[in-house]
């Protein structure tokens, strides 16, 4: 709670200004943020969906909520029960189809993934970048990649994607979706079809259910951690009970069950895996390949792209004004407002900071109001550029001096990555995730700290300086390579490692089905035989026998 403390103070306290601001009228904040009906809108949204909401959501009425509400104890569970129905439904049809020869496992030259996950774009930040440039790129390489998504946008349903999970409004991210059940067609899919491996990215809160289905069938499923719950939950939930509940329903349905019946678990970071996890599934935990895409890259589109840049988006006019440069969502966890000490002010702003720039903030989110006022009480040069499609954000890290973060909750941190690769130095602050990714890639001279109870940053001037002063030339001879094709072709040994250690349980999974087919076959001739034997033959027989005195046959 002491460590969260002056962030919370600085969300509350902005959150009050700004609304007080468009309640007294002004035009400026009218125009950009859509004035009191959107804050209205907004809570009004957020309490739909508030996380006590979700929390009893998830625990009573994540099997689907029934018209009445007197039937509520008696129909609860019937989503998951009718999605658990349609999986034994499909698994029998296999069964009988096996019965009759007919193959149902054919092997084939590719491989048959099925991807599960809350996170695609539309959404705009860096699981769902993530979770589409693997789609992308595995099925360039011919394998069949099956997408099931939270249900956002049907027009983008084909055979191969389905944004068929049933869903609701993110309370910490209204822009995004959360998948609270899996429904009917995934679990079709999971029983009546073959797979070879089953992706599943968490946070989620259909992951148990993909477990336990998949453990039953023997298929080896790969569980990737993107988000660091544990802080998230306390940097959004100031109520400790609600919290620990909320962690523990998560836990029963999410974490645990990805442990018990995961294949691999893997994170973007192997100190985060460890942290999430725990250090005692060491040998079944790896780094989930990272990257991002080809048109970030140091080469410009043309030779007065850095130029129209800085003057049409920055605001700058001249090559000698330096431009520092983040891009990021706009929310308490991100820590922004800790860049705003380090600044200088314009003429008769307050304020001791030396860095003379002007701070341009790529991205949107529930802090920009509060971050904008702020920056305007301290009269700084600080350019809000709101969401930037993220094809056209090459361009501003070309254009940029450095990149800088103040986030200490990233389990990657993409942004640093993409900076790193169009040649704009990145200054990033000293933590376990960004220590594993960066140590051995960047000079400690673009390195400074974070207090972790103070939030204070420490050597953040001299990192600035040291990026800005001959950054691009150091990373022109030593430039950071890491695309998404080549995170894919990393992700897809990661799949075969999974088939691999799953392949003794499928063999003896095959071996059984084997043997009762057998059996059932036989059984059903025997049946038949008899069925037969009884309609058509019996009498004749009995009749014969008895003709030669033989009373043998009842």
């Amino acid at each position: 709670e002491t460590r969260s403390l002056p962030r919370l103070c600085f969300r509350l306290r902005h959150r009050a200004i700004a609304v007080a601001a468009r309640m007294a009228g002004s035009p400026k904040a009218d125009r950009e943020n859509g004035g009191i009906k959107r804050d209205v809108s907004c809570w009004i949204a957020a309490l739909r969906t508030h996380y006590l909401v979700l929390l009893i959501f998830t625990v009573i009425v994540y099997f689907p909520r029934p018209r009445r509400i007197k039937q509520i104890e008696a129909h609860a569970p019937v989503r998951l029960c009718l999605s658990y129905l349609v999986f034994f439904l499909a698994q029998s049809l296999r069964l009988i189809a096996r019965i009759f020869g007919l193959e149902t496992n054919r092997p084939v030259q590719n491989r048959r993934i099925l991807v599960v996950t809350d996170y695609l774009p539309p959404q705009t930040h860096g699981i769902a970048i993530r979770c589409a440039a693997y789609v992308k790129h595995m099925r360039a390489q011919g394998h069949e990649v099956v997408v099931f998504s939270t249900a956002d946008d049907a027009s983008r349903e084909t055979s191969f994607d389905h944004p068929n999970i049933p869903a609701v409004v993110n309370p910490f991210n209204l822009k995004n979706r959360i998948g609270y059940n899996p429904g009917v067609k995934l679990a079709w899919f999971l029983g009546a079809h073959s797979w070879d491996v089953v992706h599943v990215f968490f946070p989620s809160l259909i992951g148990s259910f993909v477990l336990t289905t998949c453990s039953w069938r023997r298929i080896p499923v790969y569980c990737s951690h993107h988000v660091e719950m544990n802080m998230f939950a306390h940097e959004h939930v100031p109520f400790a009970p609600v919290v620990k509940f909320g962690m523990f329903t998560y836990n029963l349905i999410g974490k645990w069950p990805a442990i018990k019946w995961g294949t691999l678990n893997a994170a973007p970071t192997l100190v985060f895996a460890r942290d999430h996890l725990g250090k005692e599934h060491e040998e079944n935990l790896r780094r989930v390949p990272s990257g991002t895409h080809d048109v970030f890259t140091p080469k410009m589109d043309n030779s007065n792209e850095r130029q129209e840049v800085r003057s049409k988006r920055f605001g700058v006019q001249d090559d000698k004004t330096k431009v520092i440069l983040m891009v990021q969502r706009l929310s308490g966890e991100k820590g922004t407002e800790r860049i705003f000490p380090a600044l200088k002010p314009r003429d008769g702003g307050s304020g001791t900071g030396t860095v003379d720039a002007v701070l341009v903030i790529a991205g949107d989110g529930p802090s920009r109001a509060a971050l904008e006022l702020e920056a305007k009480k301290r009269k700084l040069n600080v350019v809000f550029l709101g969401n930037v499609p993220h094809h056209d954000l090459p361009k501003l890290y070309r254009a940029a001096d450095c990149f800088v973060t103040m986030s200490l909750s990233e389990t990657f941190g993409l942004t640093c990555l993409e900076a790193m690769m169009c040649g704009c130095p990145g200054v990033v602050p000293y933590c376990p995730v960004f220590n594993e990714i960066w140590d051995e890639r960047i000079p400690k001279t673009w390195r400074y700290s974070i207090n972790e109870k103070s939030f204070e940053c420490t050597g953040l001037y001299k990192a600035i300086a040291a990026a800005q002063d001959g950054g691009r030339e150091w990373l022109e001879k030593n430039p950071v390579k890491m695309t998404w094709k080549m995170a894919a072709d990393e992700l897809l040994t990661h799949y075969e490692q999974c088939i691999s250690m799953n392949s003794k349980k499928r063999q003896m999974l095959k071996d059984f089905v084997a043997f009762a087919d057998h059996c059932l076959r036989v059984a059903l001739c025997a049946l038949v035989a008899t069925w037969v034997l009884q309609k058509y033959y019996y009498k004749p027989l009995r009749r014969f026998f008895r003709t030669y005195g033989l009373d043998i046959m009842p």
